[in-house]
């Protein structure tokens, strides 16, 4: 059976959307649908997506999303109008059972079948719980009415129960619930997905979802200087996601599994892009410096 996988990108993600496709390739054997939703992705990027997509096995469906839907929507900081999209799975697919969306800032590390296949005990979709957002960050669980009960999910990946969506949610009713409850939004999407679906998403191991920020100053010492803490957490990784301004794909870039993304990296690099991580030592070692005194001040 194939696996249906969307992604929601513009022309500035689409090299991360080709590593995150390759790795995903790698490591499943099943057939892969790849779907794009997006609203002004270029011909020739297109173009590109397909081509790799067939290379690789599998096949590739692109669904334009008219620009003004999400026109009135919040949009902060560097999170753009395409991160709703994944919102309009259900719709765009509504004769399939299943869809899985993956930001393109990720890795896959191996095979995804079993998350894919789980069941969904009666809820809407699966997602695994933000680590920090939800453990380290309480008072944004409380400014957003999430009571105990409730897990703060991070939305880079989340597998859709298309039929119970479709039968239960109207887009129109979220962006109603959204102008009424008055919240400020600093994730907007995430945010917004934890509050409107509650008490309908199934929790994930975090595996599905690694996050690779270092989690205080224990696990970025025991990272950095224990080989045992990192081949431990490294076999539980099925999903890595880069998540965060810092992102894998620059020469500054300090967090974990650099050199994992980098394997995938470097057959899309320009010859001056090579020439800059020649660079990357002193600069990762400015930051390593610069991240390790914010964590122990911190």
């Amino acid at each position: 059976m194939s696996m249906n996988v969307v992604i929601t990108v513009d022309d500035n993600y689409i090299r991360p959307a080709l590593i995150m496709l390759e790795s995903l390739f790698e490591h499943n054997r099943s057939s892969l649908h790849i779907y794009l939703l997006h609203s002004n992705v270029c011909e020739d990027n297109l173009k590109r997506l397909a081509g790799h997509v067939g290379r690789l096995g599998g096949e590739f469906t692109d669904i334009r999303v008219p620009a003004e839907l999400f026109e009135g929507a919040t949009v902060t900081k560097y999170f753009t109008k395409e991160m709703y999209y994944r919102l309009l799975i259900p719709q765009m697919l509504p004769h399939e059972e299943r869809a899985l969306y993956l930001d393109p800032d990720i890795i896959i590390f191996r095979s995804i079948e079993d998350f894919y296949n789980t069941g969904f005990d009666g809820k809407m979709m699966i997602a695994v719980p933000d680590y920090l957002g939800d453990s380290y960050y309480p008072e944004r669980k409380r400014n957003l009415g999430l009571d105990g009960s409730c897990r703060y999910i991070n939305s880079g990946v989340i597998l859709f129960n298309i039929p119970l969506m479709n039968e239960r949610f109207r887009l129109d009713d979220m962006f109603r619930f959204m102008s009424e409850c008055g919240l400020t939004l600093e994730f907007p999407d995430q945010d917004l997905i934890n509050v409107y679906f509650r008490d309908s998403i199934k929790y994930a191991p975090r595996e599905y979802n690694f996050t690779t920020e270092y989690i205080g100053t224990g696990d970025f010492l025991q990272y950095l200087f224990n080989p045992r803490y990192r081949s431990g957490e490294r076999k539980r990784i099925v999903i890595a996601h880069y998540m965060g301004k810092c992102k894998p794909w620059k020469p500054s870039y300090y967090y974990k599994y650099y050199r994992k993304y980098r394997s995938y990296l470097n057959k899309y690099l320009t010859a001056k892009e090579k020439r800059e991580l020649l660079l990357r030592p002193w600069l990762v070692l400015r930051s390593v410096v610069s991240a390790a005194w914010r964590v122990v001040s911190g």
